[in-house]
């Protein structure tokens, strides 16, 4: 569980398990429901709980990361991808970048010229042909949208939303 949430973090002030009060049941039910309440945990996990249950999404981790750090509407999982929404809406805007004819598909040509403009320094002829590859363009050697997308999902789905922003405004700027 450790390696999911990170470093170990030293125990926050409150109850210890093994050295609880002797309390009522219902004097520890009503703290813990004024704890929840006060700082708006009990709708938050309520609302994680019933878009998981709703939508089902195909990362259930990454819906709830998303949940609490873009909210519900934002978590959603593209069906034919499972990019969450905030991803997705950021790859749509790069691809309109790249595709300068707004023709919904991207040439070689198109990458090279991206890529001379915002990535020249790093990625060589060969390099970028790879990379043109693996978006497993259709036979008239051209990426649609969706190709893009699902390419991106494959190449993003290990990385954190603060690793994903940065890629992104990297490749904007």
């Amino acid at each position: 569980m450790d390696s999911l949430l990170g470093a170990r973090q030293p125990p926050v002030q409150g109850r210890h398990v093994d050295k609880l009060d002797v309390l009522p049941d219902e004097e520890l039910k009503r703290q813990d429901e004024a704890y929840l309440t006060k700082h708006k945990l009990d709708a938050l996990f309520g609302e994680i709980l019933q878009g998981l249950v709703q939508e089902m999404p195909s990362d259930p981790v990454q819906f709830i990361i998303d949940s609490v750090q873009y909210g519900a509407e934002q978590a959603k999982q593209d069906p034919e991808t499972s990019l969450p929404l905030h991803r997705k809406a950021k790859l749509l805007d790069l691809f309109r970048v790249i595709d300068k004819q707004n023709t919904g598909r991207i040439s070689f040509r198109s990458m090279q010229m991206y890529a001379n403009r915002y990535g020249g320094q790093t990625l060589g002829a060969e390099e970028l042909s790879s990379i043109f590859r693996d978006f497993k363009p259709a036979s008239d050697n051209l990426v649609t949208q969706d190709e893009f997308l699902v390419f991106f999902s494959r190449v993003s789905r290990t990385i954190t939303n603060e690793q994903f922003e940065t890629m992104v405004k990297e490749m904007l700027t």
